[in-house]
């Protein structure tokens, strides 16, 4: 049976040694002009600025990561949203309102994300790096529409993320949209890993 096409960003789902995640996040700043959506799931980058809306500068503002751009430092990805007081119903943080995103910072943490059917994958490309691609994201769900670019794969160290093995989850199949483990490649503390 196919796989199902259904974005979801990224979620970490344990440690590279094995160990379950903890849930750990640090806060970030989203500043409220900032001009695009963001949602849980979606990769983040430090902007370097001290944030208008945080003159302490206790919480750093963060962006969404250029999308399929090599060499791009990944900060972490979103795993929640601190609550939009203007309004609760919201699960994401609209375009040019501001908030604060909890992002899992942790640079040996697997994620599982969705393969976007840029090609048919095999077992022979798991260890390989690739780029991740941007997506759109789901305003009822509050999830990311952010994929692995299976199109876009290669050994080369400066990828986004190395793909480590399908998930293994019920009815998760290679292929076609397939959910695959992976691991920052471009984090901001990690040393880029050329791909076998």
């Amino acid at each position: 049976m196919a796989n199902t096409d259904a974005a979801f960003g990224f979620k970490p789902i344990r440690h590279l040694s094995g160990a379950p995640w903890n849930g750990a996040t640090k806060k970030f700043l989203v500043e409220d002009n900032y001009g695009t959506a963001i949602f849980v799931g979606d990769p983040v980058s430090i902007t370097g600025d001290v944030g208008l809306d945080d003159a302490l500068g206790v919480y750093n503002p963060v962006n969404i990561s250029t999308s399929s751009t090599s060499g791009t430092i990944i900060t972490g990805i979103v795993v929640s949203i601190d609550p939009i007081l203007t309004d609760l119903t919201k699960t994401y943080i609209p375009a040019n309102t501001g908030g604060y995103v909890n992002v899992c910072v942790d640079t040996d943490v697997v994620y599982i994300g969705q393969d976007n059917a840029g090609k048919t994958l095999t077992g022979a490309d798991m260890g390989t790096n690739a780029n991740i691609v941007s997506g759109t994201g789901s305003t009822v769900t509050g999830l990311s529409g952010w994929e692995i670019d299976s199109g876009d794969i290669a050994t080369t160290n400066t990828m986004n993320c190395t793909m480590l093995g399908l998930y293994n989850v019920e009815g998760n199949t290679m292929g076609a949209n397939c959910i695959l483990e992976v691991l920052l490649n471009n984090s901001y503390r990690y040393t880029m890993s050329t791909g076998v």
